[in-house]
């Protein structure tokens, strides 16, 4: 534990130090994250950080689940609870799943081993992202992303199945405060504009250390090191910078090779999604126990999982 404080004092105080020597170059990287934050990511994610808090509130998460109680039970030894959040965030994206699970757990929904299963299966991007931004703006291949959407579902699901275990807690599927509707929309406006300022956070510093340690040679290292492993030097290059911001990650992949050989890469590293998409989910899983470790040893199991499914898929159409 300390020589893992030392080596994080290290990385900040060098970090800084960049900052102070090229201010001009870093402050532009900012700027950048939070152009891309403000015209990209917050019009999509805010509405449904919003909606969603306001369907939690209003227990709808209980009613939808109800219908989906036994298959959810069976697969991923889910309370209902867990389909109405698995839904929210296919649609929606990271880290809306890990915000609502934090959300039921506060509110007395879920327990902290059912927190810790949903937790699985509900950890994804959202299709706007994957076919808009990935598949037609990026590869400009809508079939790409059509691909990586199908390997990255596969993926979460497959690894539900695999990963869930069986717990002994009591169903909570009652709320334990009565609905206030009167502070509904106010509690909710505040929620989300919080919720999003801190992934907004997350996106602007993330994209900046991909400069940092672009210029220090530090991402050269990394993408050296994986050629070792009979990877192409563009992708291994792509994958070192996914590693730290997903989104740069992707753009860089999309230009490193042809569509079957980055694809099932792409797919991977979005399932995974990154050191940025790590912090923000674990912002909102600390809030309900879920350690660091486990949630990294699903995310790895559910990348490996959607690169297998995307290498068929890229095998069968390309």
């Amino acid at each position: 534990m300390k020589t893992l404080r030392i080596f994080l004092i290290i990385i900040v105080t060098g970090i800084m130090a960049a900052l102070v020597i090229y201010p001009e170059r870093y402050i532009q990287s900012v700027q950048d994250g939070l152009k891309l934050f403000v015209i990209s990511v917050l019009p999509a994610l805010f509405p449904f950080f919003f909606f969603s808090k306001i369907l939690s509130a209003l227990d709808v998460a209980s009613s939808m689940g109800r219908f989906i109680k036994k298959p959810l039970n069976k697969l991923f030894h889910s309370p209902p609870v867990g389909g109405y959040i698995l839904i929210i965030s296919l649609l929606s994206g990271y880290p809306v799943g890990a915000k609502l699970v934090s959300d039921c757990y506060k509110s007395g929904l879920i327990t902290q081993k059912q927190a810790q299963n949903i937790s699985v299966f509900t950890s994804t991007s959202g299709p706007l992202f994957i076919l808009g931004a990935v598949g037609a703006s990026m590869f400009r291949d809508k079939f790409a992303g059509a691909i990586i959407l199908i390997s990255h579902y596969l993926g979460a699901i497959v690894n539900g199945l695999i990963l869930t275990t069986k717990t002994y807690d009591e169903e909570k599927n009652i709320l334990t405060n009565p609905i206030d509707y009167d502070n509904i929309l106010s509690e909710s406006i505040t929620s989300s504009v919080m919720s999003v300022l801190i992934v907004g956070g997350y996106i602007a510093v993330f994209g900046m250390l991909i400069d940092v340690f672009t210029d220090f040679k530090i991402l050269s290292f990394f993408s050296k090191t994986l050629t070792l492993f009979f990877i192409d030097e563009k992708i291994a290059y792509g994958l070192s910078a996914s590693i730290v911001e997903m989104t740069r990650g992707c753009l860089i992949l999309s230009q490193s090779g042809p569509p079957f050989a980055v694809v099932p890469v792409c797919a991977a590293m979005i399932s995974f999604g990154g050191l940025s998409i790590t912090l923000q989910s674990l912002t909102f899983y600390s809030q309900c126990k879920i350690k660091p470790l486990f949630y990294l040893k699903t995310k790895i199991s559910q990348g490996i999982i959607s690169y297998i499914a995307a290498t068929i898929l890229c095998l069968i159409f390309y």
